[in-house]
């Protein structure tokens, strides 16, 4: 499926399994999310690949940007609460192991060790060595990613080392079906956050 295709049903995944009460735990539900959406394709090995990557992590640059002033201007305290369930030492060690799983993930082919259950376990074991407040969000999103790939026609190592893989074959990968799942997902993001936002405003006003 394609990037935009991932985010929408990604974040529309984690909207609706996490429930987020609060407005901090929506942005980092939607921050985390959309990360976790697209971390798979950083393994992607054809000829845009690299503009590939530069979506990935251009994507990421501006999530961290959007979350950074989202904290300066409304002070949410996200970053409170991310430390609040870690510690500098914490970050730091999490990030290097994440950062250190993707590099490698990244040299492996394609829908293998970033599509598989290991690989989502690792990166997940990571991200709760950084924060597990981020833990949910990032498994939901991640786990979407490669569900939603299995539809198609090339194989998912979901259970990677092992040989072989998943696949339905029920669509291509830049089809009518990833049209549809991208407008269904965005969709969704849109009436859950209208509901959530409504209904955390009903409780601030009652």
């Amino acid at each position: 499926m394609t990037g935009k295709t991932h985010v929408a049903v990604g974040t529309a995944a984690s909207l609706l399994v996490t429930q987020p009460s609060t407005l901090k735990e929506l942005f980092i539900c939607l921050g985390v999310s959309i990360i976790g959406s697209v971390i798979s394709d950083i393994d992607v090995t054809t000829s845009e690949s690299h503009q590939t990557l530069d979506w990935i992590l251009g994507l990421i640059l501006a999530v961290s940007v959007l979350l950074a002033f989202a904290e300066s201007r409304w002070s949410l305290g996200i970053f409170s609460a991310i430390l609040n369930h870690s510690s500098y030492s914490r970050i730091f060690f999490g990030t290097v192991i994440f950062l250190g799983i993707c590099i490698f993930g990244k040299e492996q082919p394609h829908r293998s060790f970033l599509h598989s259950i290991l690989g989502l376990a690792l990166l997940s074991m990571a991200v709760y060595i950084l924060s597990p407040l981020l833990v949910p969000y990032f498994v939901v999103a991640m786990a979407s990613h490669i569900a939603i790939d299995m539809l198609n026609h090339k194989r998912v190592k979901l259970f990677y080392p092992l040989p072989g893989g998943i696949r339905l074959g029920l669509c291509s990968a830049n089809g009518i079906v990833n049209g549809w799942l991208f407008k269904i997902g965005s969709l969704v993001v849109i009436i859950e956050l209208v509901r959530l936002i409504g209904r955390m405003g009903a409780a601030f006003f009652s």
